[in-house]
C-alpha cells in the first residue's frame, strides 16, 4: 500500500515537510498537522495505513517514486534549451529592482515577488493572485502565516514579505478549485516541486495553475523560530501574534534588517537581527530536517524564481535588489516591457552570477547534501534519492565540521526550545544551546564571528581566550 510505504519512508524517518500533497489525494488517509516542534506533519491512523489505497507516492516531494526537478524541468519547460546545474532551466537571469509604488520598501529584496503578481492581475494575465498573508488579528493562536487569494491589483502589498515559516498547500489548493479562473501563487522550491507534482495528477489544478512564483529557498524554519525571536525581544511565545523578518535600514547594506514582533496586546518591538540570538542563518536554528535533504535553491520548478541579489555589486544598497531566473515567455516579456517603461530597474546576469548570490545556500545543498547521504548509507538508513549522489564531492575536514555541527544545532533546537517552554525559561535554551554554538563558532571563526550577536561574540571570545 503506498500510503503505508509513504509513512514507513518519507515521514517516520523525518522528511515531510507538510506541503499536504498526499492529503490532497482523492480518499488520501492523511490530515497535515502542525507537531510540538512547530513543524507541519502528515498524521494518519495506523488503521488507515494498512487498508488505505491510495496513490500518494508520486505526489510527494520527498519520494523516491516522484518525478525530479530535472524531469519536471523537462516536462513543463519543454522549449527551453539554457540550463544550468545550479540554477536549473532558464531563459534569462537578471538583477534588479521595482521602481514604481512601493513594491520595493513594503516587499523583500527588490519588491519583484508582489510586483509580479500584480502586473499580472493588472494585464489580466491572471484572475488571482495567491501569496503568503501574515496574522491580521491579535490572535496568538492563529497562524503567523498563511496563503490568501487576492483579486484586486492594489490588494498585492498586503501580503506578506519573506516568511520563515512553515506553510501547507492543503487549504488553499482546495479554495482555489472552488474558484473559475486562472491563478498565479508564490511557493518555495519544495511546494512548488508539490504543486507540478499534482498538477500531473489533475489537469483541473494544471488549467488553474498558470504561473508559479518560485521563492529563492535556503532552508525553511519551524514555527518555534519565530517563538524564540518574539521571546528574545521580551514577547512570550505564549503572547506572539505577528512577525515581520524584513524591516529595512535607510543607511545599511541589504544583508542588515531589523525583526519586529507583536503581542496579543498590541505591544511591539525590533531589534537589529545580528543581535538577536539564534537568527544566524548559517547555524541551521529550527532548520527542519527535509530542507538539508533538499537540492533545489532556485525554486528549478516555477515560472520564476526570485530572491536576493547576495552579489557585491548589489549587497550595499539599503533598499534590496532582487535576484530573478525566468523560465516563462510571458513573464519574459512582462518583464522587458516594465523595464522598458520604466517601472522596474533590470541588469542582466549570467547563470553563474546568479548561482553565485546563492552560494551558501547551494553549497550546502549540493555538497553538504553529499555528506549528509554518504552518513546515511554508511549506516544503512533510509533518505530520498536525489540527484546529489553520496560522495559526490571532495569535502576537506573543515567543511565536514561545518556540516556536522549545523545538522546538530538543528536537531537540538528543536527539542532544546521546548524543555525552555516546559521550564518557561528563555535561559534554559541558551544553557543547551551554547555549547554546539561556541563549537561552529569555533571552526568559522574567521568568518562568522563577525556576524554573530555582540553579546555572544564576547562570550565566545572569552571561551577561546580561556581555551588558549
Amino acid at each position: 500500500m503506498e500510503a503505508k510505504k509513504l509513512y514507513d519512508t518519507v515521514i517516520s524517518n523525518g522528511y515531510c515537510i507538510g506541503c499536504g500533497a498526499c492529503a490532497l489525494m482523492d480518499d488520501s488517509p492523511f490530515k497535515i498537522n502542525m507537531d510540538k516542534f512547530g513543524q507541519l506533519v502528515a498524521h494518519a491512523k495506523a488503521e488507515q495505513l494498512d487498508k488505505n489505497k491510495t496513490k500518494v507516492l508520486d505526489v510527494c516531494p520527498f519520494s523516491d517514486n516522484s518525478k525530479n526537478e530535472d524531469e519536471l524541468s523537462e516536462l513543463f519547460f519543454p522549449t527551453l534549451e539554457n540550463r544550468n546545474s545550479e540554477i536549473g532551466k532558464y531563459i534569462s537571469c537578471y538583477a534588479g529592482f521595482v521602481k514604481e509604488g512601493n513594491f520595493r520598501t513594503k516587499g523583500s529584496s527588490g519588491g519583484f515577488a508582489k510586483w509580479i503578481g500584480y502586473q499580472l492581475l493588472k494585464e489580466k494575465k491572471i484572475d488571482f493572485f495567491v501569496q503568503l498573508s501574515s496574522n491580521s488579528t491579535n490572535d496568538s493562536s492563529k497562524l503567523l502565516f498563511d496563503y490568501q487569494i487576492f483579486q484586486k491589483p492594489k490588494e498585492i502589498l498586503q501580503g506578506s514579505k519573506s516568511a520563515y515559516y512553515p506553510t501547507t498547500l492543503v487549504n488553499i489548493l482546495k479554495e482555489i478549485k472552488g474558484y473559475s479562473g486562472s491563478f498565479a501563487i508564490t511557493a518555495i522550491p519544495c511546494n512548488s516541486k508539490a504543486l507540478r507534482l499534482l498538477a500531473l495528477k489533475d489537469n483541473e489544478l494544471k488549467n488553474r495553475l498558470k504561473y508559479i512564483i518560485g521563492v529563492v529557498c535556503g532552508g525553511m524554519k519551524s514555527a518555534n523560530y519565530s517563538k524564540l525571536v518574539g521571546w528574545e525581544l521580551g514577547i512570550h511565545p505564549n503572547n506572539l501574534a505577528k512577525i515581520d523578518f524584513r524591516q529595512k535600514y535607510d543607511n545599511r547594506p541589504a544583508n542588515e534588517k531589523i525583526y519586529q514582533v507583536w503581542s496579543n496586546e498590541e505591544e511591539t518591538k525590533s531589534k537589529d537581527v545580528s543581535q538577536i540570538y539564534g537568527t544566524g542563518y548559517a547555524s541551521g536554528f529550527f532548520k527542519p530536517k527535509a530542507c538539508d535533504y533538499c537540492d533545489d535553491v532556485l525554486a528549478e520548478t516555477a515560472d520564476i524564481a526570485i530572491g536576493d541579489a547576495w552579489l557585491k555589486k548589489y549587497v550595499q544598497d539599503p533598499k534590496g535588489t532582487s535576484i530573478l531566473v525566468v523560465r516563462n515567455y510571458d513573464i519574459e516579456n512582462v518583464l522587458k516591457k516594465s523595464h522598458k517603461n520604466g517601472q522596474i530597474i533590470l541588469d542582466s546576469i549570467n547563470a553563474d552570477d546568479a548561482a553565485t548570490s546563492q552560494r551558501g545556500g547551494l553549497r550546502h545543498r549540493r555538497e553538504g547534501l553529499s555528506l549528509r547521504l554518504a552518513k546515511k548509507e554508511k549506516k544503512g538508513e533510509w533518505a530520498p534519492v536525489k540527484r546529489v549522489k553520496a560522495n559526490q564531492f571532495i569535502i576537506t575536514n573543515k567543511r565536514k565540521r561545518i556540516y556536522e555541527i549545523r545538522e546538530k544545532i538543528a536537531q537540538k533546537s528543536h527539542v532544546a526550545f521546548l524543555e525552555a517552554i516546559k521550564a518557561n525559561k528563555l535561559s534554559v535554551f541558551h544553557r543547551k544551546m551554547d555549547p554546539l554554538i561556541l563549537r561552529f563558532a569555533i571552526v568559522n571563526f574567521s568568518e562568522l564571528l563577525p556576524r554573530m550577536p555582540r553579546r555572544f561574540y564576547l562570550y565566545v571570545k572569552s571561551k577561546i581566550k580561556n581555551k588558549i
